[in-house]
């Protein structure tokens, strides 16, 4: 039986990191994600058991929850969650119990990539990605957006961090634009 061994998206054996001029970029893979949609008439219980488990209110249109598990907003009635692998491997079990039926949860985990980026002035270096107005995506704050045409999500953590996720099919595209505008930045 052949030995199978587990690869990033960007298919090394451990997550890559790039330092680009003041910039960081490295491959996140330790966290597990699920979609979670609150099912018909369950928008306001969803928001209310998303909040308990978060310990911070749930995401509001363009929110971002960090912290032990983080969640952002992605649509009506729609969030993404995301946990540490380590203890949320299997995340749809870990969690499908506390929603009662009242929100059907999708596992996501290995269908996107993520990087997270660090260092100053991450305005300007977004500015050469995408065309989001990072004035207006501070921390605790996440946008959908098109990067080298593919859909992404942004997320702010902190003003000298932020994270990118992606499809993970689009890895190496995905990670070949950062790394590019980080070249390019500041311009």
């Amino acid at each position: 039986m052949p030995k199978l061994h587990a690869v990033s998206p960007l298919g090394y054996t451990t997550p890559h990191k790039d330092t680009v001029g003041a910039y960081a970029i490295s491959e996140v893979t330790d966290w597990a994600m699920a979609s979670v949609t609150a099912r018909k008439d369950c928008g306001a219980a969803v928001k209310t058991i998303l909040t308990k488990i978060l310990k911070q209110p749930a995401p509001e249109v363009g929110g971002y929850c960090a912290g032990e598990i983080e969640a952002f907003w992605t649509g009506q009635s729609q969030w993404m969650l995301a946990a540490a692998f380590d203890e949320y491997e299997d995340i749809v079990a870990s969690f499908a119990g506390i929603f009662k039926g009242k929100a059907s949860l999708t596992e996501q985990t290995d269908g996107w990539c993520r990087f997270a980026i660090t260092g100053p002035d991450l305005d300007r270096l977004c500015s050469l990605l995408c065309n989001i107005d990072m004035r207006g995506l501070t921390a605790g704050k996440a946008s959908r957006t098109s990067i080298e045409h593919i859909g992404c999500f942004v997320l702010r953590s902190a003003d000298d961090n932020m994270q990118i996720i992606g499809p993970r099919s689009s890895a190496g595209s995905l990670h070949h634009a950062i790394y590019t505008a980080a070249k390019s930045a500041p311009f």
